[in-house]
């Protein structure tokens, strides 16, 4: 009887080295929000039911997707709609 439980004791140990050998899935990176934005962040994450942070790293990859679709750069710390235009020019030769 004490073999067993000793047993469990060890696999509960092995099983926390192993979770701690893992490889984090996303880097983890700081990011301070104003009051306002936390709070709508927050009842977006209770909407939807999931922790902060993963709500957090959805909306940051859904804005990506949006701005690369929507043909938007990041220009000197601001977002600026690139467009290109075809220019017909007449030479003089």
């Amino acid at each position: 009887m004490s073999y067993s439980a000793t047993r469990v004791f060890l696999g509960k140990i092995q099983m926390q080295d192993l979770a701690v050998d893992v490889a984090r899935k996303d880097e983890r990176v700081t990011v301070p929000f104003d009051r306002e934005t936390l709070e709508r962040v927050e009842a977006m994450a209770d909407q939807e039911e999931r922790p902060v942070a993963r709500q957090i790293t959805l909306l940051v990859k859904a804005a990506l997707e949006l701005i690369d679709h929507q043909g938007f750069k990041l220009v000197d710390g601001k977002l600026r709609k690139v467009s290109i235009e075809s220019v017909d020019i007449d030479s003089e030769e």
